[in-house]
């Protein structure tokens, strides 16, 4: 890894951590193998070379509390009116970007997005999408795993108005009929590294050149019910992460 603390680019990490979560109450601090869910993503960006500043963006003052705990800035609240169910994502960036640079003259080159509810993200994702991004002269780059075949668009059915099933690419799915003849298609994984300046150009996260940068399907695992949470802690208690 050639990326060091060193580099010439500022870097901002934001961690996008709202208090209202309904599936998992306070899910971004629900304790997963002793540790609030919001720690693993802050050691994690916290060994990476290539982050150095970390903000938590959040409307709750407990979630607050604890990110400074774990060595996270909280220079500001998240207003109410982003911190709704249906809230996108790119407005709460955009108003993370627009505070700092308004009230503390805090413009960063590239810009870090990583969620809390992704414990087994890795510094070395961090840190190798960066350097690919900068090597790359790309304006964003994001972590992607492969397509699983049982999810591969060529094979993804959809039921018609008369409840029957149909392929939704019927020519593509028998024309690639072992796995090895798939093209491979990626989802998104775990991050987003993204120029600042290209964020406000086209106002998205993958914005401009995009690259991608493959891990392993663990390492993007997203916690979203309480089964997702149960099989966390296993994951953890086998010793896999």
């Amino acid at each position: 890894m050639t990326v060091t603390r060193d580099e010439p680019q500022e870097t901002l990490a934001i961690i996008p951590a709202r208090g209202g979560s309904k599936m998992i109450p306070k899910k971004n601090i629900h304790p997963l193998a002793g540790k609030p869910l919001l720690a693993y993503v802050l050691a994690a960006i916290h060994h990476a070379h290539s982050v150095r500043r970390v903000i938590v963006d959040t409307d709750n003052e407990e979630i607050a509390a604890i990110a400074r705990q774990y060595g996270a800035e909280t220079p500001y609240v998240r207003p109410a009116a982003l911190a709704e169910d249906s809230t996108p994502m790119i407005p709460v960036v955009d108003h993370a970007l627009r505070w700092l640079e308004e009230h503390e003259h805090y413009a960063p080159e590239y810009v870090l997005l990583a969620q809390p509810t992704e414990p087994f993200i890795r510094s070395d994702h961090i840190d190798r999408l960066f350097e690919l991004v900068t090597t790359k002269g790309a304006d964003s780059g994001i972590t992607c795993i492969e397509v699983p075949r049982i999810f591969h668009p060529y094979h993804v059915r959809r039921m018609t108005d008369k409840g029957f099933l149909e392929f939704d690419q019927p020519e593509m799915h028998y024309a690639h009929p072992t796995r090895q003849s798939d093209p491979r298609r990626y989802a998104f994984g775990n991050c987003y590294w993204f120029r600042r300046d290209a964020f406000f150009r086209e106002h998205g996260l993958e914005v401009g050149r995009r690259v991608g940068l493959g891990i392993d399907e663990l390492g993007a695992f997203d916690i979203n019910t309480p089964n997702d949470l149960a099989l966390a802690e296993c994951i953890i208690r086998a010793g896999l992460v």
